[in-house]
Parts: C-alpha cells; sequence; structure tokens
C-alpha cells in the first residue's frame, strides 16, 4: 500500500527541502516558511486560488518569508562561530544583486538584514544605480565589484559623500588610477578594495572564477604597484578591503580552505606595509544542496551552514592571530543560498507522448513477413534468462525492419506492428534488468527509452536556463497525488520548439536518475509539477526563445496574526504585445497590416463582413494574451 512517506522518501524532500517543504496528509505539497509545521502553505490550494483569481500558470511562487529564515540562518550560524572562537571582529554580509535583481526580492533581502548590518554587492552600473537609490542604512557596506569606468567611479563616490559606506573594488591596475584621480576631483577619500587574484582555485562548474587564468584581480605583483602608488598618493589607509572570489557553489569544505589560508595572507602581508585594512571579503561559493545527497557532487554540498561559518571564522582567525594583527569584519558575497530556497515555478502538464503499451499478438500467414514473425517469436520468448541476448536481437530485428521499409519492401501497416513489439519487447526486458545489481550499461539506458514525455506549460530557456546551459537539474516533484504510487516514468519537454527544451535528469533517493516518476494525467490539464530551489539566477538569465516571456509571479508572505498566507503582490506575465516589443515590433504597426489582408479578404469575397470582424478581434485580442498556453476556459 503506497504512503506519504513512500513519496517523501522517493522523491527526496526531507533531504533537499532543507526544513521548507513537506507533503501533508491530502498528499499535496506544502510549504513551510518559517520551517515550523504549524505555519504550511498548501500548494495546491494556493495554485487554486490563484487560478480561481485569474492568475494563469504557469506561476513562479516567492516566499518572502523564506528569505528571512535564510538571512537569520546565515548570520546566526556566523555570530554563533564568532561566539565559539572569542573572534574579535564582526560579520557583516552582502548580497549579490546579480543573483535575483526582482524588485521585490531585494527589497525583501535589505529588510530582512538591518538587524544585521547586510549590505549589498553590485557589479555593474545599473545595479550600482539601483543599490544608491534604495540604501538608506549607514551601518552596512556597499561592496562595487567588476569592471568600472569613470562615470561608475564618480557615483559610487559621490554616494560615500552622502554617507553610504561604499567600497571600490580594484578589479585591475588602471581602476586604481582612475579611481585616485575622481576622488581629488570630487574632494573625498575613497575607500578601496583589492580583488586578489589567488592562486588556489574553486571547484566544479565555477572553477575558473580563481586561479592564476582568471579574468578577474590583481595577481601579487600588481598589489605590490597599486601599495606604492597608494604611499605615494598618502591613501594606503584607504585600503580597507580585500576580496577574492572562488566561485558559485563551492561544493567541498576543503576548497574553501585553501583559498580562506592563501587570501588570510595577502590580508596580513598588507597590514603589515600599513594598509588601513578593516574588511577580508571571502565572495560567495556557499553552496545549495540541491540533489539532497550532502556529497562532493556538483550541485550538492558536504558541508553546513555551521561548519562553512566555523571554517571562515576559524581561518581568518589563526592567521590573524600568528601575525598578531586585528581580526577584520568578515564579509560573504551569499546569493545562492540565501535566495535558492524561496522561489517554486508552479505549471501544468499538457498532455503526455506515451510509448507504445498494449500488444496484440496476430496469426502468422503467407504473407507475414519474416522478419515480424521473428519479432513476435523474441517477444514470446523473453525470460528470466535470456533477457540480455534478447535485447541484442531486438535492436538487430528494428534495424532490419526499418531498412525494408525505407526500401519499400515492408508496408507501414506490417512497420506499425512491428514497433508495437519493439517497444513491446523493451518493456518486458526493462521488466528484468531492472532488479539487476548493478544493471549493466546497455541495460539502463532502457529506463529511459521506454519513458513517456511530459509536455509541460513552460520554457526551459526563459525559467530554468541553467538545465540547458549548464546542465544543472531542480528537484521536480508533483504538487498532489502524492497519497497514490507514482507508476509512470516520464523525461519532462517545454513548449518550445527547440529540442534542447528538455529535462532529462532528476533527483531521487540515491542521487539522480534519467526518468521521473510521476502519476498518469487526468484530461483537465491540472496535474501540477513544481520546479524547488530555482530563486538564483534562473530569472535573471532566462531568455525569450520562441518569444516565450516571464510568467505570472506572486509574492506569499505568511500573516502571523491570521495564521494564514497572504497574497503580498502579483506581477503580470510578459504580454504578447511586451514581448514583441522587446523585439522592436509595433503592435499598431501589426494590426494596421492585419486589417489590410483582412480587407483584400473581403473585397476578394474569400470571408464574410462578420468573419472579418471576429478575426480582426481575435488578432486584437492576442496582443493582450498571456505568451504560454491557456485552458479553454480562460
Amino acid at each position: 500500500m503506497w504512503s506519504i512517506q513512500d513519496s517523501l522518501e522517493l522523491y527526496n524532500v526531507k533531504n533537499w527541502g532543507n526544513g521548507f517543504f513537506d507533503i501533508n496528509e491530502k498528499g499535496h505539497v506544502s510549504v513551510l516558511p518559517t520551517r515550523d509545521p504549524n505555519e504550511s502553505i498548501d500548494l495546491k490550494i494556493l495554485i487554486d486560488e490563484l487560478q480561481s483569481r485569474g492568475i494563469q500558470l504557469p506561476i513562479l511562487l516567492r516566499f518572502s518569508d523564506v528569505l528571512y529564515e535564510r538571512m537569520r540562518e546565515i548570520c546566526s550560524a556566523f555570530s554563533q562561530a564568532i561566539t565559539e572562537f572569542e573572534y574579535k571582529g564582526e560579520y557583516q554580509g552582502v548580497y549579490p544583486v546579480k543573483v535575483n535583481q526582482v524588485k521585490q526580492v531585494v527589497e525583501s533581502i535589505v529588510d530582512s538584514g538591518k538587524d544585521y548590518k547586510y549590505g549589498l554587492e553590485v557589479g555593474s552600473k545599473p545595479e550600482l544605480m539601483m543599490v544608491l537609490g534604495l540604501v538608506t542604512a549607514r551601518d552596512s557596506i556597499v561592496v562595487c565589484n567588476g569592471y568600472k569606468d569613470a562615470e561608475f567611479i564618480e557615483l559610487a563616490l559621490l554616494g560615500k559623500k552622502l554617507g553610504i559606506n561604499i567600497i571600490l573594488v580594484i578589479e585591475k591596475f588602471s581602476e586604481l588610477e582612475l579611481t585616485l584621480k575622481i576622488a581629488r576631483k570630487v574632494n573625498v577619500d575613497p575607500n578601496i578594495g583589492i580583488r586578489i587574484r589567488l592562486s588556489s582555485k574553486g571547484a566544479g562548474k565555477w572553477a575558473e572564477s580563481g586561479g592564476d587564468r582568471s579574468k578577474f584581480g590583481l595577481g601579487p605583483v600588481e598589489i605590490m604597484r597599486a601599495v606604492e602608488m597608494l604611499k605615494k598618493e598618502d591613501k594606503l589607509n584607504c585600503l580597507q578591503l580585500i576580496h577574492y572570489h572562488l566561485g558559485s557553489q563551492i561544493n567541498t569544505i576543503t576548497t574553501l580552505k585553501y583559498g580562506l589560508r592563501e587570501a588570510g595572507r595577502y590580508y596580513a602581508e598588507l597590514m603589515k606595509m600599513g594598509a588601513g585594512l578593516k574588511y577580508i571579503d571571502t565572495g560567495g561559493g556557499l553552496a545549495v544542496d540541491y540533489d539532497g545527497s550532502r556529497s562532493n557532487r556538483s550541485f550538492s554540498s558536504n558541508y553546513s551552514m555551521q561548519e562553512y561559518a566555523n571554517t571562515v571564522v576559524y581561518e581568518i582567525q589563526s592567521v590573524c592571530d600568528e601575525n598578531e594583527i586585528p581580526h577584520p569584519i568578515i564579509v560573504t558575497e551569499t546569493g545562492r543560498a540565501l535566495t535558492a530556497y524561496h522561489s517554486v515555478l508552479v505549471t501544468n502538464v499538457l498532455g503526455v507522448a506515451e510509448v507504445p503499451r498494449t500488444f496484440s499478438p496476430i496469426e502468422i500467414s503467407d504473407d507475414t513477413p519474416t522478419q515480424v514473425i521473428e519479432f513476435q517469436d523474441v517477444l514470446a520468448s523473453i525470460n528470466q534468462k535470456n533477457f540480455r541476448e534478447a535485447f541484442h536481437d531486438v535492436l538487430d530485428l528494428r534495424k532490419q525492419i526499418l531498412d525494408l521499409f525505407n526500401l519499400g519492401y515492408l508496408s507501414l501497416e506490417w512497420r506499425a506492428f512491428a514497433e508495437s513489439c519493439y517497444w513491446a519487447s523493451l518493456q518486458k526486458i526493462w521488466g528484468f534488468a531492472r532488479d539487476m545489481e548493478p544493471i549493466p550499461v546497455e541495460l539502463a539506458r532502457l529506463e529511459k527509452m521506454i519513458s513517456d514525455i511530459y509536455f509541460c506549460n513552460i520554457s526551459i530557456f526563459q525559467s530554468l536556463p541553467d538545465t540547458w546551459a549548464i546542465n544543472h537539474f531542480f528537484p521536480v516533484i508533483p504538487i498532489q497525488n502524492h497519497e497514490n504510487e507514482p507508476v509512470r516514468q516520464a523525461t519532462l519537454a517545454d513548449v518550445s520548439c527547440d529540442s534542447d527544451g528538455k529535462i532529462d535528469l532528476f533527483i531521487d533517493e540515491h542521487g539522480t536518475r534519467h526518468t521521473l516518476p510521476l502519476h498518469p494525467i487526468g484530461h483537465d490539464n491540472n496535474y501540477l509539477l513544481g520546479f524547488f530551489l530555482v530563486g538564483a539566477y534562473q530569472e535573471i538569465l532566462g531568455d525569450l526563445h520562441n518569444l516565450f516571456g516571464d510568467t505570472n509571479a506572486v509574492h506569499i508572505a505568511w500573516d502571523e496574526a491570521e495564521k494564514a498566507y497572504l497574497i503580498d503582490h502579483v506581477e503580470d506575465g510578459d504580454s504578447v504585445t511586451d514581448v514583441l516589443k522587446y523585439v522592436h515590433f509595433n503592435k499598431d504597426t501589426l494590426v494596421s497590416e492585419f486589417r489590410k489582408k483582412v480587407e483584400l479578404s473581403l473585397r476578394m469575397q474569400e470571408i464574410k463582413i462578420e468573419e472579418a470582424r471576429l478575426t480582426l478581434e481575435m488578432y486584437r485580442q492576442g496582443f493582450e494574451g498571456y505568451t504560454y498556453l491557456e485552458n479553454e476556459q480562460d
């Protein structure tokens, strides 16, 4: 008898969910924004309510309380480490806005970070402009990374004159000269940081962010030149921060330690030279355990948040104590770990491409092709002893059938019958092969070969770009039906006209697999799938492939007084007009040109006046519609 506990284990929810996600007694996925079981939001009920309000799928759900909880967790981990090791400095994190620049997200982070002196990090002029208009607190810092021109630098220095604690991080030597020049012009002492190009490298996909050949930062020779220039200008006291970055999603704690030790040595040496250093910025890298394996896989993490904080504090303290220098303020640029959990993308399944599951043997006659007879015989003979040999026979027979069909020696009717034999044979073979330990490589691919394709009402390129760009994967599970056993194996396809618009790597209790267990769908397009941990980078990196635009997005807050969720803010997804405007098509011009076609058809008596009116009206209305597929009742 299938149970909800079976679903929790099958989809590994407890491990990747990190306390924020569960399955309730109704068999629905629930969100626990504060990790309190008594403050649970049923996603199926929430989606039903949103649809009743006319908000169509796909919908991106953002849970602001999850951001608050992650902020508290990160800062508490460092507070505990500082207390445990009797560290004499502070912790002041910054959020890299590039991770998710959406207004409500950034504002939630700024609001939740006020009690922790949590600041922001920018890497471009638009991001700097955003932050200059947003930041009000003077006890947090704004770190300016990235390449800079004169306008960028002057804006940052003017912000400092207004009382914002802005630190300009030098990425290349010429920026230092320009910064000092503009500082003289606006009559302000700059807060300067230097990005160090460590020899230590990161791990995983973003390992090249560090190392000797990194595109960012100054090496030892350039750092010495910078020190000499600052001394010459009597501004060495303005050098307040050193920064390094080993890369995003660092999955092993050992890699972090190597970087901390090397950066600590730079800090100690610069302090001995008379630099006015107050901060050491260890960059990003705090990983998210996307698959729940707690391992050193690319999209996992073999350490906890507390171990991360302990390691950072301990390694920096050790270098400082060894060199008898003050403990600096520790800065981390935590973005992915802060935002990933707060967003869930929910969409509906539009249809299923099923492999043939039924097979009816035929009576052999003189007209039956030899290969078809052999196929039927092989299918009937498959058993525990010969299934591996039968697999080879099946592949060979199918090739023969294809060759005969392509040469015109086999009818479509016989080709279709042979195809049914083929799929029935593969399913029978897999029934034996799946019990092998281990499953041979050639047979392991059978599970994917005989899986269904579930077509989802999303664009992978718009909403989950990392799945095709870097083979990232996110937890995907049904939103409902968890009281029932999922008996179908599936891969997922989106609505784009691109073969890359698919997902065929999923999480299970043993790590990853190439199919996703799902339930048979009904006929109402209301079988819902949730894509979890999508709060970092996905919205910003999404593109307009096939002109599928931003999805509808809804901000959900927990109302403590009412003990219920609150629909805090709704952002309409892109309309057809919006996406056409992005690619420089004007709605009015298109309507005018379409009207000409309608008028021409009228003159040629191809359509009637009422048809012309309805056609033009439908065309106009289409511009205001959602770019994704809509249910008929909508």
